[in-house]
């Protein structure tokens, strides 16, 4: 039987020609998820192969970032989360955070006390998902073209510091390790500002490296190599792992500790192989693949809850709805700053912001295009994180400092 791999200079490595070979599989999903949510969207209009998809997917998102818990009234309530999220994230229009708690069918600050009260940072993580809803619904729910929302994608590319932050709470990063320290019953342990913006941005960089295409074939404006050059990607996720891992060995000693690193290392990778939302499976156990006009087109009819977001006529700005959020939400709808970012103008001349925040072509993002300036100062910050998170995190310095020995090679744990 012939051989799979062909030797080089290099090693031994995989013949292309061998995947051809490979039967294309169907793949037939049956969807699994504990009975507690059985009943939930019971009301809701949405097919049941859907609610169904969407349950499996809030369940196996929770088992992979939060794979320890102790509280299962919380770890429930964190799946609800999610079940709002997932829906929120490909149909924004049957949701309005701004119309009050009632969403799905559920009450939003029930399941959201639910899942916190007790716990050292109740309030601003309500804040932080009450955020996380406003925006999403804002992109997936038509609205993309309003004032509010034009502000915040022309925000994002202001500067990579003020990105991170403002992904982090797109991405329920810093929420979700509040949950997982709730939902483990620790509820006297919070991260500073600092602190959850290195834990962050490390979770974030290696997932937006991993999703590269995904977020291309969603149009997407809320990805880090939209605005990161994206020849720095395989650079970046090295340089974010490494400190993960140093990170690892500098909370050994707080076992606790381990639901956040647990948290940042799943989702900065993982998840892309244990969850269906993603096309491990259906791309031959492949990960990195490049979009294709299916995969596109799948993606525009919400296949996997993914959604496209394609330009669309300008419309109206409606810009008295978005003084009237800003007025009234600042301090419930949004994350301490966020008014602030919103109300800035302060954005470089240079750098292209389009008329409409969606995509016309394929293999590419959808928000802003960053001058040659600003793609500098961005790759000068993206390798500074080593020194960033021990300024953060001071235990880091002494193991970064350390060396290891692979063979007869000493190097550095973190990236120069």
């Amino acid at each position: 039987m012939p051989s799979a791999r062909t030797s080089s200079k290099n090693g031994p490595t995989y013949d292309p020609a061998a995947r051809k070979l490979e039967p294309k599989v169907t793949i037939q999903n049956r969807w699994y998820y504990p009975p507690d949510l059985s009943n939930d969207l019971k009301d809701i209009d949405l097919p049941t192969e859907v609610k169904g998809e969407v349950f499996a997917c809030a369940w196996e998102y929770t088992r992979c970032v939060i794979p320890q818990y102790t509280n299962w009234p919380r770890y429930v309530a964190f799946m609800r989360i999610i079940v709002m999220g997932i829906i929120a994230e490909f149909r924004g229009s049957m949701v309005d955070v701004t119309a009050g708690d009632e969403i799905l069918g559920y009450n939003l600050s029930e399941v959201l006390d639910a899942l916190f009260l007790g716990t050292a940072d109740h309030e601003n993580m309500c804040r932080e998902y009450r955020t996380f809803l406003l925006i999403t619904c804002e992109k997936t729910g038509g609205k993309r073209n309003e004032e509010l929302f034009r502000r915040y994608a022309n925000a994002l590319a202001r500067s990579p510091g003020q990105w991170f932050r403002m992904r982090d709470a797109d991405a329920l990063a810093r929420f979700t390790i509040a949950a997982a320290l709730a939902c483990n019953d620790l509820d006297d342990i919070k991260f500073s500002d600092a602190e959850y913006d290195i834990l962050t941005e490390i979770g974030n960089t290696l997932y937006d490296a991993i999703a590269f295409f995904k977020h291309r074939s969603e149009g997407e404006t809320n990805s880090t190599f939209s605005y990161v050059p994206s020849d720095m990607r395989v650079q970046a996720f090295h340089q974010a792992r490494e400190v993960l891992w140093a990170l690892d060995v500098a909370f050994a000693a707080k076992p606790g500790l381990q639901n956040v690193t647990n948290f940042v290392r799943f989702f900065g990778g993982p998840i892309h192989m244990m969850m269906r939302r993603y096309r491990f499976v259906e791309e031959g156990l492949t990960i990195g693949k490049a979009e294709t006009d299916e995969v596109i087109g799948q993606t525009r009819q919400n296949f996997k809850l993914w959604n496209r977001l394609d330009a669309q006529d300008a419309g109206k700005k409606n810009v008295r709805r978005y003084r009237a959020l800003v007025s009234k939400g600042r301090d419930t709808l949004m994350f301490p700053g966020l008014a602030e970012i919103l109300e800035s103008e302060d954005n470089c001349r240079n750098c292209t912001f389009p008329k409409s925040y969606g995509v016309v072509t394929r293999y590419e993002f959808g928000g802003v295009k960053l001058c040659a300036s600003c793609k500098k100062n961005w790759r000068r910050y993206i390798k500074t994180l080593p020194e960033r998170a021990v300024e953060a995190f001071p235990q880091l310095a002494c193991v970064l400092s350390l060396e290891h020995s692979v063979g007869h090679r000493a190097y550095p744990l973190a990236a120069p």
